[in-house]
């Protein structure tokens, strides 16, 4: 609920708080709408036309086109480089790509602006496992299972990295 007399960044900001409350909890029709409802809230950060942009670029992605989503995506975070999900956007698509460094850059951007983004902290574990930096990829797995404990794949992946490090 907004506060009284607050603008609406204080609404926006109750509501990811309670969003994120919302994804330990035991129900997962409540974590599956509140994963989806922050979803929304990251693509449309900067508005309805960059949201279209982003969208764009990722059907590009899903139809297996990525020159032309890399293109979006690029051009996305150079106007716009405060524009979170423009990074994790190209994260995912570079990771896709098995340009894992430079994702893993990326990731970093994202997690600048959204520190609480569980996207691009699996994504950061995903490219680090790639990269067989199992220790690292644990890290950033645990993060994400910090915010988003049901997670399976996380614990999944943390299983895996453990069994390589043996």
């Amino acid at each position: 609920m907004p506060r009284r007399g607050a603008g609406i960044i204080f609404t926006i900001m109750d509501q990811n708080d309670q969003y994120l409350e919302d994804l330990k909890s035991d129900d997962p029709a409540v974590r599956d709408n509140a994963t989806r409802a922050l979803w929304v809230l990251w693509h449309g950060q900067l508005g309805p036309e960059l949201e279209k942009e982003l969208n764009t670029g990722t059907e590009l992605m899903d139809r297996q086109q990525p020159d032309q989503a890399l293109e979006i995506f690029q051009s996305l975070v150079e106007r716009y480089p405060d524009f979170a999900e423009a990074h994790n956007k190209l994260a995912t698509l570079l990771f896709m790509m098995d340009r894992f460094e430079e994702s893993i850059k990326e990731c970093e951007e994202v997690l600048r602006r959204v520190p609480y983004h569980f996207g691009a902290l699996n994504g950061m574990g995903l490219c680090l496992f790639d990269l067989r930096r199992y220790e690292e990829a644990i890290t950033y797995f645990q993060k994400a299972l910090e915010i988003q404990p049901y997670a399976v794949n996380n614990h999944s992946y943390i299983a895996r990295c453990r069994a390589n490090l043996n």
